[in-house]
């Protein structure tokens, strides 16, 4: 059996590439779409047997050696996704909406190289957000991207590759080759981060000082670009009744800021303007109403604002010069007092905020940034005698601030229903002798494997007679798709 093998690769596939893996297939794509000595005929693709067909990917070795240059995982990725449109992340998300929602091509017009490229790309993305805990899918997502950018991308996980100053670990992730329409490429610093719904932003406040107080060339400090990627769920109920976050819903909604030092303060614990309370004048308005010393105060139930610290609730009027009502009385239309009510809003710094500055370091700050104009790493070295940079804290972002429109770039669905049935459809799009032969390469890749490491005995015979027809039926199809001129 294994001599029929041996023969059958000789005989067929000249080149003695190794037809089993990656490079081999990407090599397949490029010849039967791009090489000029070959002609396609087209077909179409049928559904076999009543049975919609689907067109086999190659199993994509998912590692992270995608985020170095220089390697054979990397250029082979990068070959596979290069026909991802678009040179900036939002153009990429918004090309492969694109591939997921319009119509296929007529039956025979696809063009395989691009199916494929975008079927694999979906296949692999689904897989590293899915199938990893969530460090690891984050790491691997930084290598994914490095790789579907390309060029000179790369993922960081070295402080010495950005040159990061000595005790400081870098927050950027990946520097990505970016280039904007009508624009030359630019590499940029991206932090990525890949959430549950509402999930928090976070990292070291003292980290990210560092990296905008840092001079080295290879960090690109002027400014830090944060990529969110959000895992979408719906609300259900429970047994109980209650109403919980439910599992991921195949939906990623992604989101991109940019930090720097003229908005730092901005974003990175920015005060929460809070309303302010006070005793202001009032006039009734209505019938009269009688007010009562013992009844003059806010409920129980009241907002916080309206009780002391105590938990009592405060008194709700009182008369025109301020004083108490110490004894019954009653008002009528137009009457005057003062009452207790919102006079104004103003800044306070509170939950992870409080742990980064005092009130008085953010106004100090703030001030010192405002008279400077252009914040250079000088002004912006006054962070450095804060709290949160002395006790290295976390600073937080939180949803209701990413999750702006004005930083929403887009969405995917990785739903694998949808996903199983564009598959379907761009299948049919394709004609038939392609799909034949990556599906025979499939086949005779599993048969060849259950006959070598995995099946015994009589299945092992078995195995080894499917991957000898699966061999031929890939010399045919190959032979009549691929004919030189």
């Amino acid at each position: 059996m294994t001599n029929d093998f041996d023969q059958i690769v000789e005989s067929h596939f000249k080149e003695k590439r190794d037809i089993f893996g990656f490079e081999s297939i990407v090599k397949l794509i490029e010849e039967v779409m791009d090489n000029s000595s070959f002609m396609l005929e087209a077909e179409e693709a049928p559904p076999a047997d009543g049975e919609e067909q689907v067109i086999r990917r190659p199993t994509i070795k998912i590692t992270e050696l995608w985020g170095k240059t220089q390697n054979g995982d990397r250029e082979v990725m990068e070959a596979l996704m290069r026909n991802i449109q678009g040179g900036t992340v939002k153009a990429k998300i918004q090309s492969v909406k694109d591939f997921m929602t319009n119509e296929a091509p007529a039956p025979g017009e696809g063009d395989i190289a691009k199916i494929m490229t975008y079927l694999i790309f979906l296949d692999t993305f689904a897989s590293i957000v899915n199938d990893y805990g969530a460090s690891v899918t984050g790491f691997l997502f930084e290598a994914f991207l490095a790789a579907l950018f390309g060029g000179t991308s790369v993922q960081i996980d070295d402080p010495t590759q950005v040159g990061a100053a000595a005790g400081s670990l870098p927050i950027e992730d990946v520097q990505l080759a970016i280039q904007a329409e009508d624009k030359p490429t630019e590499i940029k610093p991206y932090s990525l981060k890949v959430l549950g719904k509402h999930g928090q932003v976070k990292g070291s406040f003292k980290n990210i000082v560092d990296y905008f107080l840092d001079p080295a060339e290879e960090r690109k400090t002027d400014n830090i670009v944060y990529l969110i990627v959000i895992k979408d769920a719906e609300k259900v109920r429970t047994s109980k009744g209650t109403l919980k976050m439910g599992a991921w819903n195949g939906k990623l909604k992604f989101y991109e800021f940019v930090i720097s030092r003229a908005n730092f303060l901005q974003l990175i614990g920015a005060p929460k303007t809070v309303p302010l309370y006070g005793y202001a004048p009032y006039i009734h308005k209505g019938n009269k109403m009688t007010i009562r010393p013992d009844k003059n105060r806010f409920p129980p139930s009241a907002n916080k604002a309206y009780k002391d610290e105590d938990g009592l609730g405060l008194i709700r009027y009182k008369m025109p010069d301020g004083s108490d009502i110490v004894e019954p009385i009653t008002i009528s239309d137009g009457d005057e007092l003062l009452s207790y009510q919102v006079v104004g809003e103003h800044d306070v710094i509170e939950g992870a905020a409080a742990k980064l500055y005092n009130p008085e370091q953010y106004k100090n700050i703030t001030t010192k940034f405002q008279q400077a104009g252009d914040i250079d790493r000088q002004v912006f070295q006054e962070l450095t005698q804060t709290d949160g940079y002395i006790n290295e804290k976390q600073w937080v972002i939180t949803h209701g601030i990413y999750a702006d429109d004005e930083y929403w770039i887009g969405d995917i669905n990785l739903d694998p229903g949808l996903m199983r049935e564009k598959a379907e459809e761009y299948t049919r799009s394709l004609n038939e002798s392609v799909v034949k032969i990556f599906n025979a390469v499939g086949a005779l890749t599993d048969n060849l494997n259950r006959y070598f490491i995995g099946a015994k005995d009589e299945n092992r015979k078995i195995a080894g007679l499917e991957a000898k027809r699966d061999a031929e039926v890939l010399k045919v199809e190959v032979d009549k798709t691929i004919r030189e001129k």
